[in-house]
């Protein structure tokens, strides 16, 4: 099958300028004459997954998991914190209805505590994990993980979970950590298994990465090939840092796909003074 490459940037902060961290995805598309090359350009995603049901449903995951710490480095920073909320086994909810009802209210103290002190609304991604034992896998007792943007302190946030007054269980607020990949570290582990129709939860300010418009001529079938078998070259500072001037490579892996080819996929950092 005839293919073109298309790379696809995707910038994770505030602007253009401003973003310190970028991925950059460089994979294949069909070539389905003039009208589905012009389909392509429109789609900002790779094609579909071609698999059994199992590596389908582990290939969706992976790219939830991929997108959910795009939205946290692009919208939380080492002001912001991380918030668990457990539930005492008394105010365990019945069902994750009511535990979701549970965290709207959270948020809602939130909101007003941050309206009473003349702050800006909140904003966050949230994961609920739940796994009764009867599901055959191991039981998880309900409780939430939280990136909270939020001027309040550590004490008001912790004080807002809670019931007509009454504590649910514990929360636990810290300030983000951000040296290396400690960020998609958390990210990940929150993304691990969680037990909903949708794998998270995200308020109306979390701002999606900046997604240039992709470019379909910068690499030929044979580069990307050349660049995913040769290690060195795959993994090598100096290449990328000409690709792509005034960011450095943090990871650089390849994928093959039977259907279509390989695919590459970058982690860069902004250089320093860049």
């Amino acid at each position: 099958m005839k293919t073109y490459q298309r790379e696809r940037r995707y910038l994770c902060g505030r602007s253009p300028r401003s973003a310190q961290y970028q991925e950059v995805e460089i994979y294949p598309l069909p070539t389905r004459d003039g009208f589905g090359r012009d389909l392509d350009r429109q789609n900002s995603k790779p094609p579909a997954f071609r698999g059994t049901p199992p590596a389908q449903a582990a290939h969706n995951a992976k790219q939830a998991r991929r997108w959910f710490h795009r939205l946290a480095v692009t919208n939380f920073t080492g002001n912001d914190t991380h918030t668990t909320l457990t539930y005492a086994a008394e105010h365990r909810p019945a069902d994750a209805d009511a535990a979701w009802r549970d965290f709207r209210n959270f948020l809602r103290h939130l909101r007003d505590r941050c309206k009473a002190a003349g702050l800006e609304k909140p904003e966050c991604l949230a994961v609920m994990e739940w796994q009764d034992a009867d599901t055959g896998q191991k039981a998880v007792a309900p409780h939430f993980h939280v990136l909270l943007r939020c001027g309040l302190g550590r004490d008001e946030i912790e004080a807002c979970w809670h019931r007509k007054g009454t504590r649910l269980g514990r929360a636990n607020t810290d300030r983000l950590q951000l040296d290396k990949a400690s960020l998609e570290a958390l990210a990940n582990y929150m993304m691990k298994n969680p037990n909903r129709k949708h794998r998270y939860y995200r308020s109306r300010g979390i701002r999606n990465p900046i997604m240039p418009p992709p470019r379909d001529s910068r690499y030929t079938r044979q580069q990307v090939a050349r660049l995913a078998t040769d290690s060195a070259l795959l993994h090598s500072p100096d290449y990328w840092a000409r690709k792509y001037p005034g960011w450095e490579l943090n990871e650089a892996s390849a994928h093959y796909n039977d259907y279509l080819g390989w695919s590459i996929s970058l982690k860069m950092r902004r250089r320093k003074g860049g």
